[in-house]
């Protein structure tokens, strides 16, 4: 048995090599890190703790709980959304079955080792690759697969774990289009290919580009006739359209839900301009070249290691390589370096969407080819190299180190210190790679030890940039934040959201399993953060936080229950505050730690009857003006339930008088003085104060504080927004001028008439539909009076939505852009049933069902044969 397993290793060691040498390197880092289980610490940071990891939370949850009906649909998702789209971007990849095997309370470190063997992973498939490309020396091989698996792209996402298959199915699907080529096999790049778009269709995209310019020009070197060419360019396109085929079950819904998501921001038109100077782009192939600052926009991260960098060079020095070869991979090199500098092929290769944050995604294919093109460089290498080689790489290092040591002050992700590792490792490799005898064992060590102190020592100088979340601040909140919500359940069975005033992460309703209002995803239907901008809301183009309603939208949109926190920051430093909900005053329930729970009697039904002009369009200013009209909308009547604030004085401070407060432009008299503009308002019993506040305010251009708190405000918001404000006797609102000048625009102080709204709606609060949510299905019993024959939903409408009024199929309408309505129905009761099933599901599957039988039958067909 030992002797087995010793042959096994000998034999495969140079893929045991490839795998677990990233693996170790990452380990230690995370070790040195003390991330969990090494510490306290853990992996979470940006978007992988604001994000990913309570989609993970989810998955695990609706796949050991058996709840297929989450799979397509979720109340936590926003206001209620479909989860196929959520599936198909972040959730389907092989390795997350690692968070089934392992509890719930260590899913930090499921989520770490998913990251380290991913890391292991992209070096093994890379070294299958180089050892398939007929690269002889393992030497290289294993140097450059470390310098794969640790590359610039990989350390800079590694946070965006769901990317990190592309890296590893890479190298398989360029094997599978050359199996293709070479020898009519089919079989390798269908299945790796499939299995990308399964697992993220987003960059599967980018793969798709790039092995249709590697085909491409491999064709363009092909001796064979014109007919051959393109009979091999029609094969392999065929194996492209199977494996679309055979993915429908998951690619052919999310393509049509994003026509509404994320296809809804694709640009139709472009500027024809180069984006920064592509000289820059030399300073991201030294040591460390990443920082924080990159993440929103930087340049493509792209360090391959000293190694790849020399024997890419070394690759055009060769007289051996034939000069048909060398010009198309210029070409190919040319075509990916130009792409990250000039916006047209930029946008193409995002799908013509800018990304927001991590910019220049695609650039795993440059760090991918030259890595590739660096090892046949260095296999093909002469036992003696010419003099002119060494000059001309020589040259094109130094000219490099020149232009960034003259420039390094303008890069603030670089140091002298990194520039100098940089140097070292540059200058080692150099002479190691031109001077050492090829067939030395000397030789080929150095090479692997090199790769392996240059990528460990980019891993550790790019990664000590960005701090984590603690492992116990992580559990700790979700802890207290899942007993509150399950105390909450416990004692209502019924429908209703809950709001907070505070979130560790916009995804808190999916990660504690909970009906809210807020949600970030890439996947998310633009209509809903249109809608919140529409009343008031903190929105983006991929995320919703409903943090500052008002008793009007609370009520309209079912937020049954608030929770509220105080002295956030000692016991949860990780908890980002909304501004505070003053008007949230009745039934205090329950307080546990710092946070406490209001409960409202006020909500609306999820469905209810409602007037005929809920259909109406809206056309309003700001949300407090939109909200009126939903009032009226729902109610029939045409008063305002909001009006505007008259009771108040205005006191300026070294700024021009002020005669109102909106359209106003605020300017000091003194720059070198602070400019102060006081508020001082009251109001009248039964009415509620908000204060409205366009984006020209934001926290950039102004600070802003009421009864001398804080206000707790978006860092950049993008359309007008509504807070409340306290209903204390006296109230004094203070804003400190930022800049010179500020522009008011839409700002003001409104009321609610509480009383009046309570009166309006209270024929609608009081509605006892009997509504039963199983599932992805939602019924219910309405009662339709004469003056009553429309029905509305705060349910979001997608085109997954079938409705049946008893028993019969009926039309949806669309409310204010965003929820579910119905009319024409005659009075009396009637059985509701509203079931959603994602558009083209089952058209997906029964293609992916016919692609594989198809796919069987001929396999074995030709098997046969």
């Amino acid at each position: 048995m030992i002797n087995s397993i010793t042959k096994i290793i000998k034999k495969h060691s140079l893929y045991l090599l490839s795998f677990f040498i990233p693996f170790i390197i990452m380990a230690c880092y995370f070790a040195y890190r003390n991330m969990f289980p090494f510490g306290n610490s853990s992996i979470l940071t940006v978007d992988l703790g604001q994000q990913y990891v309570d989609l993970f939370a989810y998955f695990r949850r609706t796949i050991l709980s058996l709840d297929l009906h989450s799979i397509l649909y979720s109340f936590s998702n926003g206001y209620g959304g479909e989860m196929i789209g959520i599936w198909g971007y972040y959730l389907l990849s092989p390795f997350n079955v690692i968070l089934l095997l392992i509890p719930a309370k260590f899913i930090n470190f499921s989520i770490l080792l998913i990251t380290l063997l991913k890391y292991g992973t992209s070096g093994l498939t890379f070294s299958v690759f180089l050892k398939h490309k007929g690269i002889k020396k393992n030497a290289i091989i294993l140097s450059l697969s470390v310098a794969y698996a640790l590359n610039g792209w990989m350390i800079a996402n590694q946070l965006n774990v769901m990317w990190l298959d592309g890296v590893i199915l890479l190298p398989i699907i360029i094997i599978g289009i050359d199996k293709i080529l070479d020898s009519n096999k089919y079989r390798v790049f269908i299945i790796s290919y499939t299995a990308m778009l399964v697992i993220n269709y987003y960059i599967a995209y980018m793969i798709t580009l790039f092995s249709i310019i590697y085909v491409i020009s491999k064709l363009l070197i092909d001796n064979g006739t014109l007919k051959n060419r393109v009979t091999k360019l029609f094969k392999v396109g065929i194996g492209h359209v199977i494996s679309l085929l055979l993915s429908s079950f998951i690619f052919l819904p999310n393509l049509l839900e994003l026509k509404n998501g994320k296809a809804a921001y694709t640009l139709s038109t472009f500027k024809w301009k180069v984006e920064y100077n592509p000289l820059k782009m030399v300073s991201k192939l030294f040591d460390g070249s990443f920082n924080f600052s990159q993440m929103p926009n930087g340049y493509p991260n792209i360090f391959i290691g000293s190694i790849a960098l020399i024997g890419f060079i070394l690759f055009f020095c060769n007289k051996q390589i034939g000069l048909k070869h060398k010009i198309a991979t210029f070409v190919i090199t040319a075509i990916i370096i130009v792409s990250m500098f000039f916006e047209p092929l930029n946008l193409l290769w995002h799908a013509m969407q800018f990304p927001i944050w991590y910019p220049y995604r695609f650039s795993f294919i440059f760090c991918f080819w030259i890595i590739y093109i660096a090892a046949v460089g260095l296999d093909n290498q002469n036992s003696h190299i010419s003099l002119k080689e060494i000059i001309v790489s020589g040259l094109i290092l130094i000219a490099g180190l020149i232009y960034t040591a003259v420039n390094i002050n303008s890069f603030n992700y670089m140091s002298l210190t990194k520039y100098l590792i940089s140097l070292a490792f540059i200058a080692i490799s150099f002479l190691v790679i031109h001077i050492s005898n090829k067939d030395n064992k000397y030789y080929l060590l150095s090479l692997i030890i090199i790769a392996i102190g240059d990528s460990g020592l980019n891993a550790f100088n790019s990664l000590n940039s960005i701090s984590y979340v603690s492992n116990d601040d992580y559990m700790k909140y979700t802890a207290t934040l899942n007993k509150h919500v399950d105390d909450i359940k416990q004692k209502d069975t019924s429908f209703y959201r809950i709001s907070k005033d505070f979130y560790r992460t916009r995804d808190d309703p999916i990660e504690s399993n909970f009906f809210g209002g807020s949600t970030f995803s890439s996947t998310l239907r633009k209509s809903t953060p249109d809608f919140n901008s529409k009343i008031g809301n903190a929105y983006t183009t991929g995320s919703i936080d409903y943090s500052n309603g008002t008793l009007v939208t609370d009520s309209m949109l079912s937020f049954k229950y608030f929770i509220n926190t105080i002295n956030y920051n000692k016991a949860y430093p990780m908890i980002q505050k909304s501004s505070n909900r003053y008007d949230i005053v009745n039934n205090h329930i329950q307080k546990i730690d710092i946070f406490q729970i209001f409960k409202s009697n006020n909500a609306f039904p999820l469905i209810y009857t409602a007037s005929n002009n809920i259909f109406s369009r809206i056309i309003a200013s700001d949300p407090i003006k939109y909200q009126n009209s939903m009032v009226k909308q729902v109610t029939g009547d045409n008063s305002d339930v909001f009006n505007e604030n008259m009771n108040y004085t205005i006191l300026c401070t070294n700024t021009n008088a002020l005669t109102g407060l909106n359209n106003q432009i605020i300017s000091k008299n003194n720059l070198l003085k602070n400019g102060l503009v006081t508020i001082k308002y009251h109001h009248k019993n039964g009415m509620v104060p908000y204060l409205i506040l366009p984006a020209s305010m934001n926290q950039q251009k102004c600070s802003i504080k009421v009864n001398g708190e804080q206000l707790n405000l978006p860092n950049d918001f993008q359309s007008t927004f509504v807070v409340s404000l306290p209903n204390n006797k006296d109230n004094k609102i203070t804003i400190k001028l930022l800049n010179g000048k500020l522009y008011t625009n839409e700002f003001n102080i409104a009321s609610l008439n509480l009383p009046k709204f309570l009166s309006e709606t209270k024929s609608i609060r009081t509605q006892n539909n009997r509504i039963n949510i199983n599932g992805n299905t939602v019924s219910a019993d309405v009662n339709i009076s004469s003056n009553h024959r429309a029905v509305s939903t705060s349910i979001p409408y997608s085109n997954g939505w079938t409705l049946t009024v008893d028993g019969k199929k009926h039309p949806i309408k669309v409310v204010n852009d965003e929820f579910i309505g119905f009319d024409n129905l005659s009075k009396g009761n009637h059985k509701i049933k509203l079931s959603f099933y994602p558009s083209g599901l089952n058209a997906g599957i029964l293609i992916s069902l016919l692609a594989l039988i198809f796919t069987i039958i001929y396999y074995l067909y030709k098997k046969k044969r």
